[in-house]
């Protein structure tokens, strides 16, 4: 069932409270928490309705332009995204980053803003994404 639908920069995306279609080879291939959300062209599946913040949404909206909204398209970069490390890291650093900076744009505090890059880089550094780098390697990357 769809929550709601977001818009932010021109770019649609539909809420859906389930699981994604691939659910159960992400599950078998990632340590997942139970807390995550994934996009699958323009639909962003919450399955645990986590709130998105619009830092989040706009991480997301980076893996919509990544994916398209061809379900070919998508299914190959799912595809792809479960086995090339490289490439998920590729995929997930220009989502931090994008998310990131969306942060920083409303937080001017600098104390917020190192709390919030140490909280992505341990994210993006944790067994959901593969252990693809160390914490230290993910703030260096996120910042560029």
């Amino acid at each position: 069932m769809s929550e709601s639908g977001l818009k932010s920069n021109g770019v649609k995306m539909e809420v859906i409270n389930e699981y994604p279609p691939i659910y159960t080879e992400i599950k078998n291939t990632f340590t997942l928490t139970g807390r995550e959300i994934f996009t699958w062209g323009n639909k962003i599946y919450n399955p645990s309705q986590c709130v998105i913040t619009p830092e989040l949404f706009a991480h997301e909206e980076v893996h919509h332009g990544q994916q398209t909204e061809d379900e070919t398209t998508i299914r190959a970069w799912w595809a792809r995204y479960l086995v090339d490390a490289e490439f998920r890291l590729q995929m997930e650093l220009e989502a931090h980053r994008v998310e990131y900076r969306a942060f920083c744009k409303v937080n001017k505090d600098r104390n917020l803003q190192s709390r919030f890059l140490n909280a992505i880089a341990g994210r993006l550094a944790s067994p959901m994404y593969g252990n693809v780098v160390t914490p230290n390697e993910a703030i260096r990357a996120i910042k560029k």
